[in-house]
């Protein structure tokens, strides 16, 4: 037979079932699968029984019938009281709906046998496609041998086929990965706890997922009144596409003479760097830019710095309706509190808030709060490079600000580092002192694509905004604070 003309057979993707938990989807590359039993390992307080429940009521909501099975000592109403405070809970599907059941007595009555037949019972007197047990290491410590115990993960395996269902296993248990419970099942998450300096944090961690890919690696998670999040790394979720650039046209910067210098305005979906000393200009630069937006064209202010209340003052003090402008919805302003802020907290709230409105101008007022959000310093430039990449895909023009700590003077050394990741443009603004007076002077650095003036201006802040203007007089060393008049100037 004619080996070529055989087509091959393309496996069939294995169904899903959604957890409803935010990023956790992503990870998993769809959800769990029906019909396969998984670990969720955590230290206690890290949120397993959170994780559970919110996937247990996201499946009601599907129509789905849960069972809910707790082999500790806690009551169910001290349970439903803790759950009370969450988005997810539902009091009135229980407990038609979700069914928590008691299994310590058959514990201790009738062993492990008498945990299958309550679980086998149960659910298929509920027809129940999920099923969790909360507390798996009370089972690990009652049995007599590991023999047992494989033999009870197997029968587990068993059932869960069986009846299509989905079983989760809840355990603070330290035992290794060679462990029965460990081997035998499908899949295997851990959720920790770790601190670092002052700060606490959550994380999330796959680390056996049988019949399909995942994402590897530490996701950072939070715990609030909406559940449990998972936040995957955005460099493993959105990629490092290449920049292949735009056909649009460009957009204004909404200063004049700096659309003459860039020969037309910004690049279409580019990302634009800003650096200055404190009260150079920098935010004022960046409002003009956002205040060019239209309901065709929506804007953002993303700060970190400022509230929307002296953000909208300072427009106005520059003679930007910006106050109108959000009213109108053509912008949004959004601040983001430094207090514990988690790097990749910022960047999903910040696409978030991008492709909600279809917003095409985006300006971040201070990167600098970004990297201070970085656990681990190491990961900041590929994050950045994501978040780039990420916006362009959406077609946003954005431009972002940095401080520089030389007020006046200096070699202007700009450590770029994972700050390069996104500055396809670089502005660059100094002070200097010229003709016994500080001056504000303005650059551009370099331009993606595109040619541009490299001449040094003059920059002054009026009641009408920044403005750019010739230099009274050729001279050189300007940014460096080391002014040279050329012989052919005139004092």
């Amino acid at each position: 037979m004619d080996q070529g003309s055989q087509s091959e057979r393309v496996a069939e993707p294995l169904p899903r079932v959604s957890t409803g938990i935010f990023g956790l989807d992503n990870i998993l590359e769809g959800g769990f699968v029906p019909g396969a039993v998984y670990i969720v390992q955590g230290t206690p307080g890290a949120g397993k029984t959170i994780l559970s429940n919110q996937f247990c009521f996201h499946r009601v909501v599907q129509g789905e019938k849960v069972l809910y099975v707790t082999l500790l000592a806690e009551s169910h109403s001290r349970l439903m009281q803790h759950l009370s405070s969450m988005s997810f809970y539902d009091a009135s599907r229980v407990p038609d709906s979700v069914f928590y059941v008691s299994g310590f007595d058959d514990l201790q009555n009738e062993g492990l046998q008498g945990i299958l037949r309550l679980l086998n019972s149960e659910s298929t007197r509920l027809n129940a496609t999920t099923i969790v047990v909360d507390g798996l290491f009370v089972l690990e410590e009652s049995v007599a041998s590991e023999r047992e115990f494989r033999q009870f993960i197997n029968h587990l395996s068993s059932l869960a086929s069986l009846l299509g269902s989905t079983i989760l296993l809840l355990t603070n248990s330290r035992r290794g990965p060679t462990s029965p419970e460990f081997t035998m099942v499908d899949g295997w998450i851990e959720i920790g706890m770790m601190t670092l300096d002052y700060r606490s944090y959550r994380y999330l961690q796959v680390h056996k997922f049988r019949g399909s890919g995942f994402v590897l690696g530490r996701h950072m998670a939070l715990v609030g009144n909406d559940g449990f999040r998972v936040l995957p790394r955005l460099e493993t979720v959105t990629g490092l596409a290449p920049n292949n650039g735009s056909d649009a046209p460009p957009l204004s910067s909404g200063v004049v003479e700096l659309d003459r210098m860039l020969h037309g305005g910004l690049p279409h979906g580019s990302s634009t760097l800003v650096l200055g000393p404190t009260g150079i200009g920098k935010t004022t630069l960046g409002l003009q830019f956002v205040a060019e937006a239209t309901p065709e064209q929506p804007g953002l202010i993303f700060s970190f710095y400022e509230t929307p209340a002296r953000i909208a003052r300072k427009a106005a003090g520059v003679g930007l309706r910006l106050a109108e402008q959000i009213e109108a919805g053509s912008v949004e302003v959004l601040w983001q509190s430094l207090t514990d802020t988690l790097l990749d907290d910022i960047g999903y709230r910040l696409l978030g808030a991008v492709r909600r409105r279809g917003v095409q101008r985006l300006f971040v007022d201070g990167i600098d709060a970004i990297e201070q959000s970085s656990i681990y310093p190491g990961r900041l430039a590929p994050f950045l490079a994501a978040l780039a990449n990420a916006l362009r895909d959406e077609g946003v023009t954005t431009i972002f600000t940095s401080e520089i700590p030389q007020l006046v003077g200096g070699e202007a050394e700009i450590a770029f580092g994972a700050v390069s990741a996104v500055a396809e443009n670089i502005m660059l603004l100094r002070y200097v002192e010229l003709e016994a007076s500080l001056r504000r002077v303005f650059s551009l650095v370099k331009v993606r694509e595109s040619d541009f003036d490299a001449s040094v201006r003059e920059l002054s802040i009026t009641a009408q905004g920044l403005q750019l203007k010739p230099l009274p007089a050729p001279m050189e060393g300007l940014l460096t604070g080391h002014m040279t008049r050329y012989p052919s100037s005139v004092v």
